[in-house]
């Protein structure tokens, strides 16, 4: 598709926080281009679509955007549950939701749109944006459970979840919609289909039966119902696409 996308990786100070920053840039319109959903909020800054950067928060299931040729997209991606640590607001009330980021970092984040509109280098993009992320406070149980939960690609079970942290499962949901934006279950699911999307890219067309038993999904037509559920394709669909 003519497409380039890179990532790049946070300052150290940033690394526990931080997936990484990244770029997006297309060498021709693109109708539909689809985002999926992978547990993170990112800040977002798409001349095309706004012009303000935006929070856009954990999303339940793909995108679709209209990208005009040549617009360069640029963001940060949170790992799950740090965007928390910079942003003073529930994660629940940005779940699929795109929001001003002036709304709630106002005139900084004002003048952040402006000093990122005035460069097209990446690399100043990012030391903006670095330097705008300040003290970051210190990790929490939600935090430290998201991180297990993402090595263990999803494959956990809400009980044993409960038990690790010596919580109800009650009280565990409260705090993953505070600080997550998605039920312990909801999220043990997309993190499970993100990696079942980043398997199936590299194996293409391969064994899907077994990719999904290695996912942790029950059978091939569990796979297949969550991977639709979420992206809005089959998984054959979905490896048949134009990359």
């Amino acid at each position: 598709m003519g497409a380039l996308y890179q990532e790049y990786p946070p300052v150290a100070r940033l690394e526990p926080f931080v997936e990484c920053f990244w770029m997006f840039q297309s060498s021709r319109a693109l109708t539909e281009y689809p985002v999926m959903p992978d547990g993170c909020i990112d800040i977002v800054y798409s001349p095309s679509l706004s012009r303000d950067v935006q929070l856009i928060g954990a999303m339940t299931s793909a995108r679709k955007f209209a990208l005009p040729a040549g617009d360069l997209q640029f963001g940060a991606r949170f790992k799950p549950a740090m965007a928390r640590a910079f942003l003073p607001m529930a994660a629940l009330d940005t779940t699929d939701q795109s929001i001003a980021l002036s709304d709630i970092w106002g005139a900084d984040a004002r003048r952040l749109t402006e000093q990122i509109a005035e460069t097209q280098s990446v690399e100043k993009r990012i030391g903006l944006l670095e330097a705008r992320l300040g003290h970051s406070g210190e990790i929490t149980l939600v935090q430290r459970l998201c991180a297990s939960i993402v090595n263990q690609f999803g494959q956990v079970g809400v009980d044993d979840l409960a038990f690790q942290a010596g919580l109800s499962a009650r009280q565990l949901r409260r705090l993953f919609l505070e600080q997550v934006g998605l039920s312990p279950k909801h999220f043990c699911r997309i993190i499970r289909f993100r990696n079942s999307l980043y398997r199936l890219r590299q194996s293409g067309r391969g064994d899907s039966a077994q990719l999904a038993l290695d996912c942790g999904y029950y059978d091939q037509a569990h796979f297949n119902n969550e991977f639709r559920h979420f992206s809005g394709y089959t998984p054959l669909e979905f490896a048949a696409l134009e990359r």
